[in-house]
């Protein structure tokens, strides 16, 4: 009998040590599990006092790059060419675009965009033509018919491949708008200030994070609003102060008067289709560098500009001025002097400095 008490008296205890172990560690998971999430975000709504911090909340900081990952059956052999589906030749953002594309020497086509959202051929003897897709006009993309959206969206899963879209606000469009198929709200003509780029962000490459104080060139802008963790800020900024963050009407769901994403980039996680939205047109220095980031970005680095930085430093007129005024070779020599890295610098004219 003794025996008896003595062994039910260990199995309470070893059952009790269990149950405490199960519950230590059901609180452990849970504490990481909430500490690690990211719950649905507005991307309109900060509580940081200083938009340079980085977003601690944001889950982009545990994910793999790339990311989604691809799947072993995807299609990954795409033509390093960015298709530019503009609005017409003419258009100053699409020029711009060009511009950029040609200033970096990335191969592209570019097509001027139909209303049904018809495409060119995307594919060619089972290889994608096409690394990137770039909407000059957001809404061309959003209201294309259902055949051509689902094409497109096929053929960005399949040979992941992006997509980068530009809306710009008017004086007719409408305060709030909510874009076709997406978990996404846009406001429309806004006044903001103090830009700054989120340095969490995967997305950057040339850019560095930082603010650029002040108010922001035109009261066009528009912001990004979703409760869905694909969607990240790249680019914050604060609406003036007085300024409503749009028309004057009461902040929607997703809105505050505080900091506002002017871009946002689409980690994938909705649909499978990666995109970089901007909020502007190119006339704003930042955009362009985000640009070129967001090109780098979105193929997987097969279309990326390097760090290095070359200087030319040209002194040939100096050499043919009036006696007394031209350069010698100690002159020459000070230019460089500090300089690390004197090998990175040409000096033209120097080979004819001794004949003249």
């Amino acid at each position: 009998m003794t025996v008896a008490v003595r062994f039910r008296r260990h199995l309470r205890r070893l059952l009790l040590l269990l149950a405490s172990c199960c519950l230590i560690s059901l609180l452990l998971s849970a504490y990481f599990l909430f500490s690690n999430s990211s719950p649905s975000m507005h991307l309109g709504q900060s509580a940081e006092p200083a938009c340079s911090q980085p977003l601690s909340m944001s889950p982009y900081r545990q994910l793999p790059y790339p990311y989604p990952p691809n799947p072993p059956y995807t299609h990954v052999h795409t033509d390093a060419v960015v298709l530019v589906l503009v609005e017409s030749q003419y258009s100053q953002l699409g020029q711009d675009i060009v511009a950029i594309l040609e200033s970096a020497h990335f191969q592209f086509r570019m097509e001027i965009a139909s209303g049904k959202g018809d495409l060119p051929p995307l594919t060619e003897k089972g290889h994608g033509r096409y690394s990137l897709i770039i909407y000059e006009n957001l809404l061309k993309y959003a209201h294309a018919d259902t055949w051509n959206r689902q094409l497109l969206h096929q053929y960005c899963t399949e040979y992941r491949v992006g997509i980068i879209g530009f809306y710009r606000s008017t004086e007719n469009s409408p305060s709030v708008l909510k874009l076709r198929g997406l978990p996404l709200v846009l406001r429309t003509n806004q006044a903001l200030w103090d830009c700054c780029v989120v340095s969490s962000s995967p997305l950057l490459h040339l850019t560095k994070p930082g603010t650029d104080r002040g108010a922001l060139p035109g009261e066009d802008w528009t912001s990004f609003s979703s409760n869905h963790s694909s969607y990240q800020a790249v680019l914050l900024a604060r609406a003036k102060e007085g300024a409503a963050a749009g028309s004057g009407d009461n902040a929607g769901p997703g809105f505050s008067l505080g900091l506002q994403a002017t871009v946002v980039q689409d980690m994938g996680l909705y649909d499978g289709v990666r995109r970089v939205l901007f909020g502007q047109g190119l006339g704003y220095w930042l955009h362009r560098l985000i640009l070129v980031d967001a090109i780098s970005y979105l193929t997987d680095r097969k279309l990326t500009l390097g760090l290095d930085r070359h200087i030319l430093v040209d002194i040939d007129d100096i050499f043919v001025g009036k006696e007394g005024t031209r350069m010698n070779t100690k002159d020459v020599k000070g230019i460089f002097v500090g300089v690390p890295t004197t090998e990175h610098f040409q000096v033209g004219g120097l080979a004819r400095r001794e004949a003249i």
